[in-house]
């Protein structure tokens, strides 16, 4: 087994058909990330570019997650994800 290219818990390796697939499964799904969260998992600015250069390059296109900016945005994903219950 090959090990992973990306060391975080979002990001997500298998052999497919046509090769390797490679995502970063919290961009898949329109995740959003405080800078707290993206700290935990490395998920910095540097980071970013080096998943999102990858995917590009193994499926054509790329998804990285949202960063909030600050406690106001944090504020309103909380009162948007109560709302959708």
């Amino acid at each position: 087994m090959m090990n992973k290219m990306v060391q975080c818990v979002h990001w997500k390796e298998y052999q497919g058909l046509n090769g390797w697939v490679m995502f970063c499964s919290a961009g898949a799904f329109a995740k959003q990330l405080t800078r707290e969260e993206a700290e935990q998992c490395g998920c910095t600015t540097e980071q970013r570019t080096i998943c999102k250069k990858i995917m590009e390059t193994n499926l054509g296109y790329g998804l990285v997650p949202d960063i909030l900016k600050d406690d106001a945005e944090v504020a309103l994903k909380e009162k948007k994800a109560a709302s959708e219950l």
